[in-house]
């Protein structure tokens, strides 16, 4: 059944397009410029998520050619897949942050591949009949990531000029290297995308030469003090309360480094592979066990630079001690 736009506040309206996961849907926002409209993410490179924002678009009389800039929170395959296309069909400017562009023409181009799968699984301790079934799993996801050029390269700090009144960016990694959110001072309203999720708590994985956990704690930080009544999340409803959100989500994480700990203290070394069947109580699938594999990478890099824990190379793998 079709959803209809919900008008989230005055000249805002959250788009919801199907996701073919356990995560079933996917958040994008139309904010009505002077001339126009901006469009926050866009989707899944689908089919049937592409009539699903035509459909909605349709209801609200707004043509493809209204639109004139596609702007990505970060550039995961169900907020980047469908940009493309959307640059066709609306001649749209496209804007994002300086990480994640970097980030996404990585993957597009193929140099991520051995880096993030290959290499890092096989030193994880993942076996390697897994990793192809890891590969495999991706397949599906992989045509999302496409080389994209924009106009617009942000930093964040930058203003928005909105029909809805300016909007903030924030710089949030953590999630992804160039995360941004959208503040609305004038609304107090926060475009969070998947910095803050309500009933989930956003995959913080491991990313290459960076402590992707600890940004993500500064990046909580970051919007903590921030004056917020409306949080319109890149997945699920719109809610509030994201102080108590910060403090629930920073204990998850505490709990998970503890847990690493107290088992590497009871197991003595141990690969993140290794790891993941202490943290996890049930099998998890090939798709989702790449995802805790870099989950406790993330926090295994975080440990390592407190010097909380050490790596010891075991032929060709990383195990982790405390």
């Amino acid at each position: 059944m079709l959803k209809m736009p919900l008008e989230a506040l005055a000249g805002v309206w959250r788009i919801t397009l199907p996701l073919p996961f356990e995560l079933s849907s996917v958040n994008v926002y139309l904010v009505r410029l002077r001339d126009g409209f901006l469009l926050i993410d866009c989707g899944l490179g689908s089919g049937e998520s592409l009539a699903g924002l035509r459909a909605q678009l349709d209801s609200l009389n707004v043509p493809w050619r209204a639109i004139r800039e596609i702007f990505l929170t970060h550039t995961h395959p169900d907020h980047v897949g469908q940009a493309r296309r959307l640059l066709a069909l609306t001649g749209a400017k496209l804007s994002l942050h300086r990480d994640e562009l970097d980030q996404l023409l990585r993957i597009a181009r193929g140099g991520e591949k051995p880096v993030w799968l290959d290499h890092i699984l096989h030193t994880a301790g993942v076996p390697p009949t897994l990793v192809t079934r890891i590969e495999a799993s991706f397949d599906r996801i992989r045509p999302n990531f496409q080389e994209l050029v924009p106009d617009r390269v942000y930093e964040g700090g930058e203003i928005l000029d909105t029909a809805a009144g300016p909007l903030e960016l924030i710089l949030t990694p953590g999630h992804s290297p160039g995360h941004l959110c959208l503040y609305s001072r004038d609304h107090r309203t926060l475009f969070a995308g998947d910095h803050i999720l309500e009933t989930i708590t956003p995959n913080i994985g491991w990313l290459p030469g960076r402590d992707a956990l600890g940004e993500f704690f500064t990046s909580l930080e970051r919007v903590r003090p921030l004056e917020i009544d409306r949080l319109l999340p890149g997945h699920g409803e719109p809610f509030q309360g994201h102080r108590e959100w910060i403090g629930q989500t920073r204990r998850h994480h505490d709990e998970r480094c503890t847990q690493i700990l107290t088992s590497l203290r009871a197991a003595g070394p141990r690969s993140a592979h290794a790891l993941v069947s202490h943290l996890w109580s049930r099998p998890l699938a090939p798709f989702h066990h790449r995802f805790a594999v870099f989950e406790v990478l993330a926090h295994l890099e975080y440990l390592r630079r407190r010097e909380q824990v050490f790596e010891e190379p075991a032929n060709g793998h990383l195990l982790w001690r405390v």
